[in-house]
């Protein structure tokens, strides 16, 4: 490492500008103390890696700025760009999605990879791509060569990034290895050839129970909780197939396959999140739903809903991930036009009627309930929520589960609710007319409640309360008014660049241009931060509109939804592809994006 630790790296960063002279030689000066105090923070955790800290730590230890940019700051990953772009050699930004985990773990020995900082992550067309942070590491390239009878291809990367993945993956490999040792099924060691429900083999020899308790598959399973909140991941599939256990994350509304594990360990895996959320290990022919709270890295507590069926080849749980920073957001930040702002924030602070949210699955309605509910919780209204499940446990709210096996239905609850005292309810969903009855009546006496129905757009909520059966002017006399919502991905920020596109050809998609010859719009190019999909987060595209008092009369004199809908639109109420498109026009999304949420309108 003695270019990283030398006099010539600290040249080259003020020949490209980056560092001054004056940072050079302030640098020069003050290294030694900066060696001694980051030897200090670093205390036990730096054992066993002689070369910390090097020069590229003490530079990055200082903070420094760029001269033209402020905001960006010379870190590790800054400088081992201009290194590399000095040697000749691609950097690589290591992100553990893109990275093959039995090349990483199977190629070279652990201690020989965080002795040498060195990481294969790939195998492309028989060349094994290599990460190393010393970019004097030939000879060790070639030993690589040597020992795997390959052609080595080396990128740069950061020190952090390389013992990140080694912990990361050499830890968990580790523990799935010794967990399909210790639970091996197959035709040459005890026990079955388990491939599911379909079909079983089995040999005539005694097998060892896997259990929950097993200290690799929790620390297995620890990993794969861990790293989904990394992630940022709202769903965890661990999935049966005839070989082999597939674990998958959905990340802004889409799955990504995260690993592919053994089969022989996915009995455990599975047991060991049944464990957790105090299902029935042993019973696997029926569908368990259970809950987890675990603590976050960041401190706060995550619940994870936990859903189990019996499919094809096994058994596949999936973990529906519900971080309360995601769940509870503040109202304005959801992405409501300052018009819709203005109509929703007359519903929530009404005394009594009813709210209805509407849209698919998926679509975000828990999110602005729940965030709803935070928003007007004061310690002088008594908020209570009926839920099929809970969603999140919130200490603020009394939060009533429905549990149809002992007639704790929406319905039955309802009846009882109103004794309870509330001044707020909110029901999860209304799904018969017993439900939808009981929300007018509790409407009726005085009450502000929220509740969510399936409908495609905000106006068929009028109708779908027909269909249920109630009587329109019951619908008129307690309906404050209706939202439909959906959610778009967000442009990626570090991505994003701007294009031109020509007003006819968004006329033709159904977009109002107004009549604009050319428009410049915004798409994510794809990075790594976004994994190549140029999408970072999402937000909430509404339509929504008030009961007004011409709305009410069509409501009570049954008129046509398509009647109703035209005068809401009169009155100001922005569709969802409008909606849709005014966050495009803002660069907060892309036309893509608008037309797959709104391809109804």
């Amino acid at each position: 490492m003695k270019f990283l630790n030398s006099e010539a790296l600290l040249d080259l960063l003020v020949n490209t500008r980056v560092l001054t002279p004056e940072q050079h030689q302030f640098i020069t000066l003050e290294k030694s103390k900066q060696r001694q105090k980051l030897l200090r923070l670093a205390g036990k955790e730096g054992e066993g890696d002689k070369s910390y800290p090097d020069l590229v730590d003490i530079v990055s230890a200082f903070h420094f700025t760029l001269q033209n940019n402020s905001d960006r700051l010379i870190d590790e990953e800054l400088i081992m760009r201009v290194v590399a772009r000095d040697r000749g050699i691609p950097f690589k930004k290591l992100d553990p999605l893109d990275l093959d985990m039995d090349v990483t773990t199977k190629t070279v020995p652990r201690n020989f990879a965080i002795r040498q900082l060195i990481l294969p992550f790939n195998m492309v067309d028989g060349v094994l791509e290599v990460a190393m942070y010393n970019p004097d590491s030939g000879p060790v390239l070639e030993d690589i060569e040597q020992a795997n009878q390959v052609k080595v291809k080396p990128y740069l990367s950061t020190r952090e990034d390389i013992k990140r993945i080694i912990a990361e993956f050499f830890g968990f490999q580790k523990s799935i290895s010794a967990a399909e040792d210790q639970f091996r099924i197959g035709y040459g060691g005890s026990g079955a050839v388990d491939i599911g429900n379909l079909e079983r083999y089995v040999k005539i020899s005694s097998s060892k129970e896997i259990t929950s308790s097993d200290q690799h598959i929790k620390s297995a399973v620890n990993h794969i909780f861990q790293y989904a909140l990394e992630q940022r991941a709202s769903d965890i599939h661990i999935e049966p197939k005839r070989d082999v256990s597939v674990v998958r994350f959905r990340i802004d509304g889409a799955l990504h396959t995260i690993y592919n594990l053994p089969k022989a360990v996915h009995s455990a895996l599975v047991s060991r999140v049944k464990f957790l959320s105090r299902l029935d290990i042993a019973e696997k022919r029926r569908p368990q739903d259970g809950r987890i709270k675990i603590g976050g890295s960041s401190g706060r507590d995550v619940e994870i809903r936990v859903s189990t069926v019996p499919v094809s080849f096994g058994e596949k749980a999936v973990m529906r991930i519900l971080d309360s920073a995601m769940i509870f957001q503040q109202v304005e930040n959801l992405g409501f036009s300052s018009r819709d702002m203005e109509v929703y924030n007359s519903f929530i602070t009404a005394q009594h009627g009813i709210i209805l949210v509407t849209g698919p699955t998926g679509s975000g309605k828990s999110t602005t309930l729940y965030s709803t509910l935070k928003e007007i919780a004061t310690p002088e209204k008594n908020i209570v929520t009926v839920e099929d499940p809970v969603e999140m446990v919130h200490e603020e709210f009394n939060q009533i589960a429905v549990q149809p096996l002992i007639d704790v239905t929406f319905s039955t609850i309802l009846r009882n609710i109103l004794r309870q005292d509330p001044d707020i309810l909110m029901i999860g969903e209304i799904r018969d007319k017993e439900t939808a009855a009981h929300a007018v009546q509790a409407a009726m006496t005085g009450h502000l409640v929220f509740s969510t129905l399936h409908t495609n757009d905000a106006v068929s909520s009028i109708a779908r309360l027909r269909d249920l059966g109630l009587q329109p002017f019951m619908i008129a006399s307690t309906l404050l008014g209706c939202m439909a919502q959906r959610l778009v991905k967000t442009i990626c920020p570090v991505c994003v660049e701007s294009f031109v596109i020509s007003g006819v050809e968004l006329e033709n998609l159904g977009f109002p241009v107004g009549g604009a010859e050319n428009l410049t719009l915004k798409r994510g190019k794809g990075c790594r931060e976004c994994r190549g999909t140029g999408y970072k987060g999402r937000c909430g595209v509404f339509e929504i509109f008030p009961m007004s008092s011409q709305l009410k009369k069509m409501a009570a004199s049954d008129a046509h939804t398509l009647e109703m809908r035209q005068i809401a639109i009169r009155e100001g109420m922005t569709t969802l592809r409008e909606d849709a498109w005014n966050k495009v026009k803002r660069g907060i999304t892309t036309i893509e994006e608008a037309l797959r949420v709104t391809s109804e309108r």
